[in-house]
């Protein structure tokens, strides 16, 4: 099998399925380490789509730590913190994201939300 965070995370699926917790978790973090800004992004969101905004958090956080020069990393952060109801996590996210100089795109969300969030 390629090693690539694709192939490892549908694998980590597979696994944590089958109720293999212990191999589903390594094979997941290898894929992590792995993982590009945008993939790692990607998977945030899914697992956001998911309800599992705690791991979407976490990946986005993780994002932000291995990217902190991405505006599009703190934005995506501060969605999944919005969606969480934590919204003193979710304004400071989103202030840092405008901080970056963002693409017009990532600005305008990161504008909305806190308009939405009562601090614009």
């Amino acid at each position: 099998m390629n090693k690539n965070f694709n192939t490892l995370i549908a694998e980590a699926g597979l696994l944590g399925k089958l109720g293999k917790t212990a191999e589903a978790d390594q094979t997941e973090s290898e894929a992590l380490a792995l993982g590009t800004e945008v993939e790692l992004n990607a998977y945030g969101y899914q697992l956001l789509g998911l309800g599992a905004n705690d791991q979407a958090i976490h990946i986005f956080r993780m994002n932000t730590e291995k990217h902190p020069e991405s505006a599009n990393a703190w934005d995506s952060l501060g969605e999944g913190y919005a969606i969480k109801g934590d919204k003193d996590n979710a304004v400071a996210s989103f202030k840092k994201s405008l901080s970056l100089n963002p693409p017009e795109a990532v600005k305008a969300n990161s504008m909305k939300y806190l308009k939405q969030l009562g601090e614009m």
